[in-house]
């Protein structure tokens, strides 16, 4: 997550959709008056996280307004954190500051996005099983929350993980940005080359899984699930 007080903008971080290579692309152009959260599993050599942590005071104020998993976030004084929601970005900044900077984020088509993050989190450790019970049984890496706020769109921009250079560049055009748009490659692929489409890997069950899971993203992105192989059978 970025702020940018000389660009005026706020990038709001999702998953699976290269937000650490953009967060490190953003980061290295910025000056130090910059909010820029830590990265984590890997750490990227050169990447400055900064003014991130909060005063006690400040912290201590604001533990009790927020859901468990960003009070352990406060109370380690990170203030801002590395996926942290819309609706706790504004209320850390302020209104003034939120409504008047341009805020963007980046989201994938569901189903490559769930793909990828099971592949990830099984290079990691964190995933033992097959795809199959992952796509039944884990919490899939819907980020509708972190970039509404009640249920609203609450950033200006959705850029497209698809089209990401192109809409990275959509998005800081409508800023002060003039910095050339050279995304880098923070986080290798775990995701083998063959055999990992997501016709290949989805059957009926687990796609219908994907699909009421991230039905927010579909309604209001217009994503398509992909056509099946019929070989793949329940």
């Amino acid at each position: 997550m970025i702020v940018s007080h000389e660009h005026r903008f706020i990038f709001v971080k999702t998953r699976k959709t290269a937000g650490t290579s953009i967060e490190v692309y953003l980061a290295k152009h910025l000056g130090p008056d910059a909010i820029v959260t830590p990265v984590y599993q890997p750490e990227i050599p050169g990447h400055l996280a900064r003014n991130y942590e909060a005063p006690a005071a400040r912290s201590r104020a604001l533990t009790a307004r927020f859901r468990k998993h960003e009070r352990r976030a406060i109370e380690r004084k990170r203030w801002f954190f590395n996926h942290i929601p819309a609706e706790a970005i504004r209320a850390r900044l302020g209104r003034r500051i939120w409504d008047s900077y341009f805020k963007f984020t980046f989201e994938r088509n569901p189903w490559e996005k769930t793909v990828s993050d099971y592949y990830f989190r099984s290079a990691n450790g964190k995933e033992r099983g097959s795809f199959r019970d992952y796509v039944l049984q884990a919490a899939l890496p819907s980020d509708w929350s972190l970039y509404t706020i009640g249920g609203q769109l609450a950033v200006d921009f959705v850029g497209s993980y698809a089209d990401l250079d192109a809409d990275l560049k959509r998005a800081l055009a409508h800023t002060s940005w003039t910095a050339p748009v050279e995304l880098g490659f923070e986080k290798a692929s775990s995701r083998p080359k063959d055999g990992a489409s997501a016709a290949a890997v989805f059957d009926e069950e687990t796609s219908a899984r994907v699909a009421t899971v991230f039905a927010h993203e579909i309604a209001q992105f217009g994503y398509k699930p992909p056509l099946l192989d019929p070989t793949n059978s329940s």
